[in-house]
């Protein structure tokens, strides 16, 4: 018996726990995206790059997602054609409910979007 409730507790720790760990890992690689291709809009490409300007937009993007300022690193690099290139890194920490009970009170998780600054003439 003691046996049997082991295994439904860790089937639900899996399910509950696992499902808000992919929720919180979705909105992070969403939010992490939208902010790299919003400080890429061709918009802002357009008038002529600035990469300061540029992390300023992806940073401003994410803290209005709700995102913390601590939990944001946003980075420019250029890819191997030479193109300017944000990279933009989220990591959240979601709640535990059933792991909770081991001592874990929350997980760790991170995602990364990027985007390159294509323009023409």
């Amino acid at each position: 018996m003691l046996f049997l409730v082991t295994i439904v507790l860790a089937g639900a720790a899996l399910i509950v726990d696992g499902g808000r760990a992919l929720v919180a890992r979705r909105h992070a690689a969403d939010t992490a995206e939208a902010a790299a291709r919003f400080a890429m809009s061709p918009r802002r490409v357009a008038a002529g790059f600035d990469p300061e300007h540029a992390i300023r937009v992806a940073h401003d993007y994410v803290l209005r997602a709700g995102v913390a300022d601590g939990d944001v690193v946003i980075a420019m690099r250029t890819d191997a054609a030479g193109r300017p290139e944000i990279v933009v890194t989220i990591t959240e920490r979601p709640r535990t409910i059933f792991l909770a009970l081991t001592g874990a009170e929350s997980m760790t998780v991170r995602a990364t979007g990027a985007a390159i600054a294509l323009y023409s003439t």
